[in-house]
């Protein structure tokens, strides 16, 4: 069976959830909207690509997908978590949002109630809590934290961070794990979570 990319592991793992969830296949515009892809054509690209090598099977109706027998065997023990960009054990950088890799793990570690994505770890101010640069982290996403979670924090909208959360006297502290950091200090309206660390990944050369 030929390899999928990132971007057609992303689309079967959606295809698989939408029918567990909901017992009957997405449309082309439910892949379409998912996705932010300009139009149904970029989602019907995706399902003949899918189609041809060998994960689903589609019928010429609306909803028409179904999933092979050997796609339901990949994701009974795997669930594909996306890799949308890097995160800052350090100083804020500016947010990044794109799908640059995937990272296939076990499916007994998730909630199918919930959504996670994985971000590449930069920096070294979470080093205490060893989380060191090039780690990636597996982030539970959800927009509220508890007192010493790992959070990733965004800043003004427009720079992200990973830090300790912390709330005294209505401000946020951001508390690196690395004693020769400062902890960043924002007003509650100025931050946005974005998730929760439940995890991380580190690859040994």
């Amino acid at each position: 069976m030929k390899k999928l990319t990132s971007k057609q592991s992303l689309v079967l793992e959606f295809i698989k959830d939408y029918i567990s969830k909901n017992s009957y296949a997405p449309s082309v515009r439910d892949v379409m909207k998912h996705f932010n892809f300009k139009s149904p054509r970029a989602a019907h690209k995706h399902l003949i690509t899918l189609e041809e090598k060998g994960y689903i099977e589609r019928n010429n109706v609306s909803r028409g997908i179904k999933l092979t027998s050997k796609s339901g065997e990949i994701f009974t023990s795997e669930k594909v978590v996306p890799v949308v960009g890097k995160i800052a054990a350090g100083a804020a950088i500016e947010a990044i949002e794109n799908i640059i890799d995937t990272v296939p793990l076990s499916s007994n570690y998730f909630s199918k109630n919930n959504e996670y994505f994985a971000l590449l770890v930069e920096g070294t101010s979470m080093i205490e809590a060893h989380i060191m640069s090039g780690d990636y982290v597996i982030i539970k996403k959800q927009d509220f934290a508890k007192n010493n979670d790992i959070v990733v924090a965004l800043i003004d909208g427009n720079y992200a961070t990973l830090k300790k959360f912390r709330k005294k006297d209505d401000i946020i502290h951001l508390i690196p794990e690395n004693k020769n950091m400062n902890i960043i200090k924002v007003e509650p309206d100025r931050l946005q979570i974005q998730g929760v660390m439940v995890g991380l990944i580190r690859m040994f050369e």
